[in-house]
């Protein structure tokens, strides 16, 4: 009789074991999927990371922020070598970096309050960049609607520079 109870336990053994390994390679082909998903933008990261070093003079870096609304930039924010707390906005090409000031201008926070007051659904992104050749906050949010809308805020003074809504 224990040998019978012996061989009906085994086979759930084999069962449970199977399961698991089903599972390790579904967390193991998730995790590859999503690292190689995300690599080409912490390619990116880190190039406009060096380029903000290099040329915006950023002793050390803390945020990286990235947009593409007509052309596409990376934002890293960062102290500089007087340990001033400053934005060095890195174009695509990595020529002509701009650096500004944090304390020169609306931060992001403040953007971000802005947009809530709208009462949209949903904040996706806020990131600074070069609009009409000066800094600016490009926000993305989804309306009460769903609809994709998009808002620019003049960085040293909050105005409204251009907004698209419905898309």
């Amino acid at each position: 009789m224990r040998q019978q109870y012996q061989r009906r336990q085994r086979p759930h053994h084999w069962v449970l074991l199977g399961i698991l390994v089903v599972i390790l390679v579904l967390l193991l082909s998730g995790a590859i999927i999503i690292h190689k998903a995300t690599k080409p933008l912490s390619i990116q990261q880190d190039k406009a990371e060096t380029v903000a070093q290099k040329s915006g003079h950023l002793t050390t870096t803390d945020k990286f922020y990235w947009t593409n609304l007509g052309a596409t930039y990376y934002t890293v924010s960062g102290q500089n070598k007087a340990k001033q707390s400053v934005y060095a906005i890195v174009p695509k090409s990595g020529k002509d970096v701009t650096v500004v000031q944090q304390n020169a201008g609306i931060t992001r926070n403040a953007v971000l309050e802005k947009v809530w007051q709208r009462n949209p659904k949903k904040v996706l992104g806020a990131a600074l960049s070069i609009f009409n050749g000066k800094p600016a906050w490009q926000v993305s949010y989804l309306n009460k609607s769903g609809k994709l809308c998009y808002i620019t805020y003049q960085y040293s003074n909050g105005k409204v520079l251009q907004q698209i809504s419905n898309i």
